[in-house]
């Protein structure tokens, strides 16, 4: 399991020296997910215990999806080298989605990933806040996000983690737990701050609005988070609220941009709505529906605008029904696991819910349909799930023990 904890830390350094080095046609990281492959299959094999793997909706959605791409790949992409294309992407999502379903199979494996996940993001936050410190300065306003490959796509992850972490402080036990997830959340919002997302600021709104709506303690809460974030919005040298309120030079001209690509996009769109442009094709293509003046060739910037413009409006529709399914399953864990008394699995669901949200919000800005931990939380959602159903059966058998043993007792009883 060392090795699963590992891949999950590792996750969101996605430019990392050493986690994405090439060696022979795959990085280091792919190497680590193939070792957690093969460590799942032997658990898998060994302990002989059924999985159902697409039992919940969104694992059936993830798989269609699956199809989808592979077929717009085949039939409308251009060539790209294998390794970087998003079929290697949806690949590696399809080994991670086996790993986790195999591997999560208890309370205590759940609770490391867990832990796994907001420290990696605490680990990747490091990152940026050295970035800053090092190489900020007001003549040169940098965004860091080298090592996390990007401050916006860095800002997605760290939203996917931040209600999360703010759910496993309020578990009573272990207290380590709780410190440990707390120095995890102030380490998240110091690095979002100084990445200075725009989109990522309202994904944040977002799902700390509905942190503080399921939360007992709102007065509280709502005033640790706001002495959390506000401060910081406000003193720091860089930050999106700034971005927002007084945009520079730049950030006027990256509007403009994201302008631009929304209405080649929606053009695109338009002329290609059934089967779009072919998965992966939207930045070589984005020139030809542009109009004069709007020079622009990047990605969109924005997750349904580009998917839809990619995969058609069937690929928008699958995507979107898969965090509404996760949401919807991650519901029915939550209200399961408050009848079950697991303080565990209801705190993960809240977390889990509130990351979907600010993700939902921040994708408008970000094309971050590949996002790993987007998908991993998906995953996870199918995992909690499973496990709400295995307490379920084992409490329900221990009550059917102790009915049959009181009968028992009643007729022995009963014969003297």
């Amino acid at each position: 399991m060392i090795l699963f904890y590992l891949l999950i830390t590792v996750l969101p350094l996605t430019v990392h020296p050493i986690w994405s080095m090439f060696v022979g046609d795959l990085t280091i990281i792919k190497y680590l997910g193939l070792a957690c492959v093969v460590y799942a299959a032997g658990e898998l094999v060994t302990q002989r215990r059924p999985i159902e793997f697409f039992r919940t909706w969104q694992a059936r959605l993830f798989v269609g999806l699956t199809v989808l791409t592979t077929m717009s790949f085949v039939a409308l992409s251009k060539p790209v080298p294998w390794e970087t294309s998003p079929l290697m992407i949806y690949l590696s999502l399809i080994m991670l989605f086996f790993t986790t379903l195999v591997l999560l199979d208890s309370l205590q494996r759940l609770r490391w990933t867990l832990l796994a996940t907001i420290g990696g993001l605490a680990f990747a936050s490091l990152y940026v806040l050295r970035e800053f410190q090092k190489y900020y300065s007001p003549s040169n306003p940098i965004r860091p996000g080298y090592v996390v490959g990007d401050p916006n796509y860095f800002s997605v992850s760290a939203l996917l983690c931040i209600p999360l972490a703010f759910s496993l402080m309020q578990e009573r036990r272990p207290r380590w737990m709780r410190s440990f997830a707390a120095v995890c959340l102030v380490l998240m919002i110091l690095a979002i701050t100084v990445a200075a997302s725009r989109g990522g600021f309202l994904g944040l709104i977002a799902c700390v609005l509905f942190v503080l709506w399921r939360s007992r303690h709102r007065a509280r809460n709502f005033a640790l988070l706001a002495c959390l974030i506000v401060p910081l919005s406000i003193f720091a040298p860089v930050s999106p609220l700034a971005r927002l309120l007084s945009p520079t030079y730049s950030d006027a001209e990256a509007t403009d941009s994201r302008y631009a690509l929304w209405a080649s996009g929606l053009r695109m769109i338009e002329e290609n709505w059934l089967t779009g442009v072919g998965v992966g094709n939207f930045k070589a293509l984005s020139p030809a529906y542009q109009q004069p003046g709007e020079a622009v060739q990047a990605i969109a910037h924005n997750t349904y605008i580009e998917l839809t413009a990619e995969l058609g409006i069937f690929g928008l529709l699958i995507f979107l029904a898969v965090p509404i399914a996760a949401f919807a399953s991650l519901e029915k864990s939550r209200t399961e696991a408050l009848r079950l008394q697991s303080s565990l699995l209801y705190h993960s669901a809240t977390g889990i819910q509130g990351g979907l949200i600010a993700y939902a919000v921040a994708a408008f800005f970000v094309s971050a349909e590949y996002q790993r931990l987007f998908w991993f939380m998906i995953f996870l959602s199918i995992c909690l799930s499973a496990l709400t159903r295995q307490i379920a059966r084992r409490l329900a058998r221990a009550a059917q023990r102790q009915t049959y043993h009181a009968a028992q007792a009643s007729l022995t009883d009963g014969g003297s």
